[in-house]
């Protein structure tokens, strides 16, 4: 429209006439549209709107554009009629922190206007711990203001980008704190080189999403901005490391690594099938779950995202929002999924928002990036609906049980290398005998191992019996603790009944019915004739 004007004036008219009446949206249309006198440009005057000489300020109480065309000139020396520009917004956008971020580092020299940014040194955690200075680093991100920094585009020609990092608009009052509206404005000149933003904003995703040898990156669903927050990067441990029976740990690693493959790509694109894996994580707690996890995401340097979804705020549209924009080589971890639904797919949180539907359309979104890999993990299966869990939606069912004499034996191996497999065997058949039939998870294990730090490998194994109270106490205390919620249930459905027969008696109805009498005993008291 902007190249035809006669185009442009049909166009403001009829939406003029359409829009007469509606106060909010007027004033931004009816102001006269006329030429800044700080600028040449005739192509961009719609940035200019003016009121009586407001400086190219949208009259009203909000901004018609991401900046004011006249102010920019004037202030930073930017032609918008000869750039082409990116407008970032804070909220829903992780590239706002991966820019302020960057441009803080790389123009640190230039720039004299910054805010402060804490966060915790995990690159050393041994370093950071055993010393006596504070693990905390504050970076300079960009502050408010303009700079210019140069960046090489994908044939390595330089270019110079300007940034205008501003606020624009009234206070408002948010859920949290007031606010002003804000935003980042990229711009490179040349309307031909849109390409070099586009460029520079995938060269920061793709480097706060690389995964690098022997580690991995976590996110998490930032629910309030609406994008996948990077918590952290960690080293990885060795699928090795993680004892679990080895049938189970490499059936599951040649399923994933087949899968992996380009041939396994080739074969799903030739079939028309979505490239996406799905495995269900169930079994008793503290049996591996999470370690597991984590060794696969460094193997495979996947990106691990966890996700939880029953905040009330978590709808269907988020859940699928949530997969769809997940960084790449994903693997989306939904924990405690018996905690969304029941087997009859009720809400097991009334208050929860997403519906079964939504969640079974978000893991065969078609939207979804291919070579996602989703786990679901829960300590119950059984309360998953058939539905979730059937074949093609779950590819994999991998169980997770107390633990086994071998995975004894090779756990006593981890903590004491030098000792011979035998002596491993020695350590389970002890530990068998103690318990009597009764089972131990891998977790209390590892306790029984980090309380015998100091000992040899003869003190651990004779003192195996220190598992078996441990046990026995916990249990102690978890039916202690499931007593207590069986008489809150009791006390609960007593004061049920109460409410319910109060209700009944406040809703009964007393008649009294009144007599005539024989006009000759009309002398009998009022309450005789009851």
């Amino acid at each position: 429209l902007a190249s035809s004007p006669a185009s442009l004036e049909l166009f403001d008219s009829r939406l003029l006439e359409g829009l007469k009446g509606r106060r909010v949206l007027a004033p931004l249309l009816i102001e006269g549209t006329k030429q800044s006198e700080m600028s040449d440009c005739t192509n961009f005057a719609d940035l200019e709107r003016t009121n009586a000489g407001g400086g190219g300020r949208a009259c009203g109480e909000f901004e018609s554009e991401c900046f004011d065309a006249g102010r920019l000139k004037s202030k930073f020396g930017i032609d918008a009629g000869s750039h082409v520009w990116f407008e970032i917004n804070p909220s829903g956008n992780k590239l706002y922190k991966l820019c302020l971020s960057y441009i803080g580092r790389a123009c640190q020299g230039n720039l004299q206007s910054f805010f402060p940014v804490q966060r915790h040194n995990h690159g050393d955690s041994a370093a950071a711990l055993f010393s006596d200075e504070c693990t905390a680093v504050v970076e300079a991100h960009f502050g408010l203001g303009s700079v210019e920094f140069q960046h090489a585009d994908a044939n390595g020609r330089s270019h110079t980008i300007k940034a205008v990092h501003q606020r624009r608009g009234p206070v408002v009052g948010t859920k949290y704190a007031p606010a002003m509206y804000t935003n980042l404005v990229l711009f490179v000149e040349g309307k031909e080189n849109r390409a070099v933003l586009v460029h520079f904003c995938k060269s920061l995703i793709d480097e706060a999403e690389k995964t690098r040898n022997n580690s991995f990156n976590i996110f998490r669903w930032n629910l309030g901005d609406g994008y996948w927050n990077s918590v952290v990067t960690k080293g990885g441990r060795s699928v090795e490391s993680v004892v679990l029976p080895s049938e189970t740990k490499d059936k599951l690693i040649q399923d994933m690594g087949k899968f992996l493959s380009r041939s396994t790509y080739d074969f799903y694109v030739k079939h028309g099938i979505p490239y996406k894996r799905s495995y269900l994580f169930y079994g008793v707690p503290g049996a591996g779950k999470t370690s597991l996890l984590q060794a696969i995401a460094a193997k495979y340097r996947r990106n691990l995202c966890f996700m939880q979804p029953t905040d009330p705020r978590f709808t269907d549209d988020t859940l699928q929002d949530a997969i769809s924009d997940a960084p790449g080589k994903a693997l989306i971890v939904l924990e405690d999924v018996d905690a969304l639904f029941g087997a009859d797919r009720s809400l097991s949180n009334k208050k929860m928002s997403i519906t079964f539907t939504g969640l079974l359309n978000a893991l065969d979104g078609v939207a979804n990036e291919d070579g996602q890999i989703f786990v679901l993990t829960t300590n119950y299966r059984e309360k998953l609906d058939s539905a979730l869990i059937r074949n093609g939606r779950v590819d994999m069912h991998v169980e997770f049980k107390h633990a086994q004499p071998e995975q004894m034996a090779m756990l006593f191996l981890q903590f004491y290398p030098q000792q011979p497999p035998e002596v491993g065997k020695n350590f389970a058949d002890a530990v068998v005998e103690v318990l009597g039939g009764k089972e131990v998870n891998m977790a209390a294990l590892q306790h029984y191992f980090v309380g015998k730090i100091d000992c040899s490998a003869e003190e651990a194994i004779s003192g195996v019996k220190a598992i078996l109270e441990d046990l026995m106490e916990k249990n102690a205390a978890e039916k202690e603790e499931q007593t207590k919620k069986d008489g809150v249930k009791k006390d609960d459905k007593k004061g049920d009944g109460k409410k319910k027969t109060g209700k009944a008696k406040a809703n009964n109805i007393n008649i009294h019915i009144h007599t005539g009498k024989d006009e000759s005993s009309s002398s009998g008291s009022e309450s005789d004739s009851e």
